[in-house]
Order: structure tokens, then C-alpha cells, then sequence
């Protein structure tokens, strides 16, 4: 074997040592960033649950009766005894 063959050899062996550790590298980064994206989606099922929560309490509020017994209870208003149309 000749000195450039052997120079090749060591070469080719760098080569794939340093890409062994590379994809080790990169192995370890996809499974930090799998974490992440595990936990942002827990995050985001726990803000859609909270949002349909606060839709249904939102249309609870503005329930007819909800909002007839606020305006009663605690704005005192009433409901006027005679209604009358006015014209355009």
C-alpha cells in the first residue's frame, strides 16, 4: 500500500467517524425537538379546551334570561308597560 492509498484510507475513516458523530448530533436534536413539539401540543389541547369553555359560558351569559335578570337586578331596568312603533 502506498503512502497516498494510506493517506486515502485515513482520510475516508475521518470521513465516516465525523459523520457517525454528526448523525448522533442530529439524533439527539430531533429528539429534543420532538419534546417540544409534544408539549406545544399539549398546550394547544389545553387552550382549544379552554376557549370551547369560555364559548359555552359565553353563550350561557347571553342567554335571554341571563341578560333580562342582569339588566333587572343589578342596572334596575324595566321592561316598559306600553310599546309603541314609530314611523320612519
Amino acid at each position: 500500500m502506498t503512502v497516498r492509498q494510506a493517506l486515502l484510507v485515513v482520510a475516508l475513516l475521518l470521513a465516516v467517524v465525523a459523520s457517525g458523530v454528526q448523525v448522533a448530533l442530529v439524533s439527539h436534536d430531533v429528539r429534543l425537538l420532538h419534546g417540544d413539539l409534544e408539549a406545544a401540543q399539549r398546550a394547544q389541547d389545553e387552550h382549544l379546551a379552554e376557549h370551547s369553555r369560555l364559548l359555552l359560558e359565553r353563550s350561557a351569559l347571553s342567554a335571554y334570561q341571563n341578560v333580562e335578570r342582569v339588566a333587572e337586578t343589578e342596572l334596575d331596568m324595566r321592561f316598559p308597560d306600553k310599546v309603541e312603533q314609530l314611523a320612519p
